[in-house]
């Protein structure tokens, strides 16, 4: 498998990863886009991307969850999946019949790029999100490619927060206490690049494990993850 998890898309938008989508990609000039994680203006965002891929030389085509994503997804040479509601495009995904499709196609090798939710939905679960269940979800399984649940836009502090509000180590935490798979915090304009069984950390911040009865473990950009966890 080859994958590109990505904790945010930035402001400009991808500009912070737009270079390490294109080394990724490479020789691939092109993927399919799959906006379901937004609520709205799906179009827009997908507009977004082509603005913003085109100074890297990357084509960009929208894929809606329509009768005819099957033929998309066989046609496509690598897929994106980017942010918004984790929540809706986990569901969204599942009533398009679109999960066992995509998990297949990943694992057959199919390059796969996602951001906040898109990278979300790649662990065991979506359980480690930031997102509300706005869209009154009630099944969080999800792709299983990695064996972390993936929580983006991890940070290990805010100093805008109260001295006495919930961190998110204290959430994580939490997970841990009922689910055995580790989770992966991932800090903005940070990615994970797995591919030939390794995960490395790329772009400008940390990932952070957190095993069960463990302390966690924070890598630095270059630096690799373990792969070998076992998952529920």
């Amino acid at each position: 498998m080859r994958l590109l998890l990505i904790s945010n898309s930035g402001r400009p938008f991808l500009e912070h990863c737009r270079e390490e989508i294109a080394a990724f990609l490479a020789p691939i000039r092109s993927f399919g886009y799959i906006t379901a994680a937004r609520l709205e203006d799906e179009d827009g965002q997908y507009r977004r991307a082509v603005e913003a891929l085109a100074p890297v030389g990357i084509r960009v085509e929208h894929v809606w969850l329509d009768e005819n994503i099957p033929q998309h997804l066989g046609r496509i040479a690598a897929v994106f999946v980017g942010g918004g509601n984790t929540y809706a495009l986990l569901s969204r995904l599942r009533a398009a019949r679109l999960l066992p499709v995509l998990r297949r196609r990943v694992r057959a090798g199919l390059p796969y790029i996602g951001t906040s939710a898109g990278a979300n939905i790649c662990g065991p679960n979506i359980l480690a999100t930031n997102d509300w269940n706005v869209v009154g979800a009630n099944r969080f399984d999800a792709l299983a490619l990695v064996p972390w649940a993936i929580n983006p836009h991890y940070l290990e502090t805010d100093p805008a927060m109260a001295a006495t509000s919930e961190t998110r180590d204290e959430r994580i935490h939490e997970y841990l206490l009922v689910n055995a798979n580790p989770v992966i915090g991932v800090e903005e304009n940070t990615a994970l690049r797995i591919e030939d069984g390794r995960a490395t950390v790329r772009g400008a911040g940390r990932v952070k494990l957190f095993r069960r009865g463990q302390p966690p473990c924070g890598f630095a950009p270059g630096q690799e993850v373990p792969l070998d966890e076992k998952s529920d």
